[in-house]
């Protein structure tokens, strides 16, 4: 695990033990559509999903927006990112529709992050399901899971993860 020398930090990269080559920066993994839509049926999905890249809608009843989520790596500038869908009240979720082509910079909302993410599950595959507030922005909005939460991932948003922890979730993720 490469150290910060003299104060200066490294950048994060490893060599992949599957296809040999040197990954550089923070990796970054992403969900195309919220976990809730994987239980619709494919013939079902025109009519009760209306999903593009930053919006959707399940049923006319559950409202998702895409978010990312930073995990510090220590010892880094970089963090490993993921793309991820949080559900909105109604109104929460018009109001971002409405101003998503603005600066939304200090509109915030809260949301319920339920995902399954590899290498913070157990083997049967359970939803992580997490209270957060929403971040809007220039860009894509940031999460942050509330402080009180003492599931693994909200204890690595708030604390980081080391080199080798980045190492192993890269490698799940990725091969």
């Amino acid at each position: 695990m490469p150290i910060a020398i003299d104060g200066h930090k490294k950048t994060f990269s490893f060599k992949c033990s599957c296809c040999g080559k040197v990954h550089e920066g923070g990796p970054s993994f992403a969900y195309n559509e919220p976990w809730h839509t994987y239980s619709i049926p494919e013939k079902e999905r025109a009519r009760r999903v209306r999903l593009d890249s930053d919006l959707c809608i399940l049923d006319d009843e559950f409202f998702f927006i895409r978010v990312t989520l930073e995990v510090p790596i220590k010892e880094t500038n970089d963090s490993f990112l993921w793309g991820l869908w949080v559900s909105q009240s109604k109104e929460s979720f018009d109001r971002y529709a409405e101003t998503l082509d603005e600066d939304q910079t200090g509109d915030s909302s809260f949301g319920w992050l339920a995902v399954t993410l590899p290498g913070y599950v157990g083997e049967s595959g359970e939803i992580v399901s997490l209270p957060t507030n929403v971040a809007w922005g220039k860009e894509r909005p940031r999460i942050e899971i509330h402080n009180d939460q003492d599931h693994p991932l909200a204890v690595d948003q708030r604390e980081g993860i080391s080199w080798d922890r980045a190492v192993e979730l890269a490698l799940r993720l990725t091969h």
